[in-house]
């Protein structure tokens, strides 16, 4: 049986490297709120869809930043005697969550723009250019926030909706353009169906990957044939079933097989021989194995990175 060891000396860096997800999304959610503002006003005043979209999409920017700092907020926590593998799916409710909202405004967009295509309305161009060079700028500064965090699913949503924005911002850009040299105002609600689009994009791997953890399906990343050969393999072992690989959030994995060993074998020898193997080989944090044979079942629980050597 293994314990997780703490080291005194690396609790204050672990401190700071779990705070730095915390303050990059409160960073990067104040860049992207006080510019809401503005292109909301920009959005009414040109009286432009496209720019109206990407105003729309950057407040559920910035409703996703909230809840996905709320939400890393609460993985943090420490694990109870209620939630004992603590609260790090949080932030992949979260995840999921930020990808129903990008939903949401996608069909917001398209039910806004086909009412425009029916009845192109006029928009003032040089305020929809100001305001999209204004908007793609704090976009990609909110993004860049965050481009040393994303391995956390939560967080990855959050970036993939600045960067979105980001492309709806070019849009309205490019409209703004258009429009201040032809007369085709269709281009208006044309290029909010691509922003449209471009949101629908983005949500779908993280609606894919959230959903997929949420109902406990195996990591992309795992291919769970070759966990099971693999334990299969090592010296003593009969047969495995009842192999389980799962995330607990987005950067951590966790595995449950029984391992049936040949009479006479030592089951602590084969804990030895995987404890290690699991994490550096399939990145699976947490395992527990049974180990069974015709005349004892014994259960082993253990951390593949964190073992307590001592008998």
């Amino acid at each position: 049986m293994a314990r997780n060891q703490t080291h005194g000396g690396d609790s204050g860096h672990a401190d700071h490297a779990a705070d730095a997800p915390l303050r990059a999304l409160a960073l990067a959610l104040t860049i992207n709120t006080t510019f809401l503002v503005v292109e909301l006003l920009g959005a009414l005043y040109a009286d432009s869809l496209t720019l109206l979209a990407d105003a729309v999409h950057m407040l559920t920017d910035s409703a996703s930043l909230g809840l996905a700092l709320l939400a890393a907020w609460v993985a943090a926590r420490p694990a109870d005697a209620k939630r004992t593998y603590g609260y790090q799916r949080a932030e992949v409710v979260g995840a999921f969550l930020n990808g129903v909202f990008l939903l949401a405004t996608v069909a917001y967009i398209v039910y806004d723009a086909l009412g425009r295509f029916r009845d192109p309305q006029a928009v003032r161009p040089l305020v929809v250019v100001g305001v999209g060079l204004l908007g793609l700028a704090a976009n990609l500064a909110a993004a860049w926030v965050l481009r040393g965090k994303r391995e956390m699913l939560n967080v990855e949503g959050a970036f993939l909706h600045l960067l979105a924005d980001a492309l709806g911002s070019v849009a309205a850009i490019a409209v703004g353009v258009a429009l201040y040299y032809t007369d085709l105002l269709v281009l208006d609600p044309l290029f909010a169906v691509l922003v449209a689009g471009l949101v629908l994009y983005s949500a779908k791997d993280l609606l894919a990957d959230s959903l997929n953890i949420l109902l406990q399906g195996t990591p992309s990343e795992v291919e769970l044939a070759e966990v099971a050969r693999y334990l299969e393999d090592l010296p003593g072992v009969v047969e495995t079933h009842d192999v389980h690989v799962w995330a607990l959030n987005s950067t951590d994995y966790a595995l449950s097989a029984h391992v049936v060993v040949a009479e006479g074998t030592d089951p602590d020898s084969v804990l030895s021989e995987c404890r290690g193997e699991l994490g550096r080989a399939f990145d699976i944090d947490h395992a527990t194995l049974q180990i069974e044979s015709e005349s004892y079942s014994h259960v082993a629980d253990f951390d593949c990175y964190a073992v307590d050597d001592r008998s």
